[in-house]
């Protein structure tokens, strides 16, 4: 079974796919959640600056800014 590639407070945004629906814009993972019948992990994830959240599948999201993160920078706190 999968396990989760994105971790608390990690900025992400959607993978360029004509069947997202999400909109563009950066991300941060609020919470893991327990994965799909078939495996996939979830996320609870919240729009910076706006607040949109929603729930998505691993394959929807990848690392924000090329894929990188600088952890130092990332506090989980949303203004």
């Amino acid at each position: 079974m999968p396990t989760h590639a994105f971790t608390i407070g990690q900025q992400v945004q959607a993978k360029e796919s004509p069947l997202c629906n999400m909109p563009r814009g950066t991300f941060i993972i609020v919470s893991l959640l327990s994965p799909t019948a078939d495996g996939v992990p979830l996320y609870h994830i919240r729009r910076i600056p706006d607040g949109d959240e929603r729930i998505v599948r691993q394959y929807e999201i990848e690392a924000a800014g090329g894929g990188s993160r600088d952890e130092s920078s990332l506090d989980g706190k949303m203004d």
